[in-house]
């Protein structure tokens, strides 16, 4: 499952204010906040294109969201030294 940086930092229980800026930090992300080309295709993270109908000008506006895929929830975690615990099933997790 796919997930937005704001989803992401609420799994890592970090502030997404913080998750944006190690990103930015390490040379994932942009000044812009778009992702740096050396990311794209990796796995870990993307930018989803999308868009919105503006009615004052009867127009698309287009704009990318940031991504972070499941691989790259667990990456992020072992960059920011956050240990995730694996269970065998998800029933014992409960």
């Amino acid at each position: 499952m796919n997930r937005t940086i704001r989803e992401a930092a609420q799994v890592l229980g970090v502030r997404e204010r913080d998750l944006r800026n190690h990103l930015r930090d390490s040379k994932a992300l942009n000044r812009d906040g778009s992702l740096a080309a050396k990311h794209i295709g990796g796995g870990n993270l993307f930018m989803d294109p999308r868009s919105r109908w503006v009615e004052a000008t009867k127009s698309y506006q287009h704009y990318a969201v940031l991504m972070v895929t499941e691989a790259g929830i667990a990456w992020l975690a072992k960059r920011l030294g956050i240990e995730i615990t694996i269970t065998k099933d998800k029933d014992a997790a409960a």
